[in-house]
Order: C-alpha cells, then structure tokens, then sequence
C-alpha cells in the first residue's frame, strides 16, 4: 500500500494526476436530520466545503440518511463515544455496504470539543467535518504529521483554522483525490 500512495503523490507532484482545482469531483454527502447532526455539524458545513472546493472537491450537501448503495458519505450522531473509541476521538469513519462510508460523530464529545472553542465553534465544526469527510475520501486509516489531517491539532493550528490557513499536504490531496476517483477500492476505517 505504501507503494501505491507513493506512487499517487509523485504522479501528483509531477502533474500527471488529476488535482486541478478546474476538474472539480463531486461528492454527495448526507447529513442526518433525525439525531442532532444537521444542528451540531451544519453551521460548519459552508467552510467545509470551502475547504474541500480548494483541493478540486465540490460537496453536494443533502439532509437525511444515507441511502443504501449509494457511493455517498453519510455523518450521524449518537449520544455518547462507544468504549471502543480511542481516547479523544471525535468520530469514526467507517463502510456502510460496498459504496457508502459513514461518519459517526460522538455527540458528548463533540459538544465538549466545540464548547472548549467557544470563539471559534463554527470554524472548528468545519475543520472536525473537513477532517472526517477526507478519512472517508481516502479510505485508508492515516493522519498527517501536519495539517487538517494531524492526528491532535496544537494551539498554533487552531489559530490558523482562525484565519482559514490549516489546509491539506500534498499527500492529503492526492489520497483523497485517489480515493474519490470512481475505481478505487474501499479499505480501512478510520478515526479522529
């Protein structure tokens, strides 16, 4: 697998992948509107996909549950972080059938999360959706060593989330690029 990625980020580098801001893929994502998620998560929704429109990803918002073999991206919420949750985790990623990926956001700790960022709620809302939403693009559990995709953000990335500067690395962008493209496989799950 390291080989492929690799690979992926070199074709990118080198201009032979498909990462032109002008070639936009679309990408369906449906946010649940009977659990909480469209209140909780919604507001940080437009600079979600603001964040991805950068990267060559227009997001196609739809409120309801996900549908069934559908290769779209779903996000629910539920009450409370399960036992297995890694400690500090926000949501998990994970596959619904054979096209689907689902995002399960953990109400308790999210609500704690936004509330610790009061000044910036909506802003960290969008980085928590844009964070999630690019696990279930690159359908490989990993983070970055920087970036949306760092595994815990550090005061100096909550400033630049203030000014909208926290962005994608290269490797970022040519996995979630890989990932979207309508060949790839779905793998591993993932958690934030």
């Amino acid at each position: 697998m390291r080989f492929q990625v690799t690979t992926v980020v070199l074709l990118a580098v080198m201009g032979g992948g498909s990462l032109n801001a002008a070639e936009k893929v679309a990408v369906d994502v449906y946010i649940s509107g009977r659990d909480g998620s469209a209140l909780l998560l919604g507001p940080g929704m437009p600079l979600a996909s603001a964040i991805f429109e950068r990267i060559g990803v227009r997001l196609h918002r739809h409120t309801g549950e996900l549908p069934a073999g559908q290769n779209a991206f779903g996000i629910r919420t539920v009450e409370h972080a399960p036992e297995s949750a890694t400690a500090g985790a926000l949501a998990s990623t994970h596959l619904v059938g054979a096209f689907g990926t689902e995002i399960t956001v953990y109400g308790d700790r999210m609500r704690c999360f936004l509330g610790d960022h009061r000044s910036l709620q909506e802003v960290a809302a969008a980085y928590v959706l844009a964070h999630e939403l690019a696990h279930a693009m690159q359908r490989v559990a990993r983070h970055s060593e920087s970036g949306i995709m760092k595994a815990q953000w550090s005061r100096d990335d909550y400033q630049e989330m203030v000014f909208h500067k926290l962005a994608f690395t290269a490797t970022d962008v040519a996995l979630i690029h890989f990932g979207v493209a309508p060949q790839s496989p779905i793998s591993d799950v993932a958690e934030k």
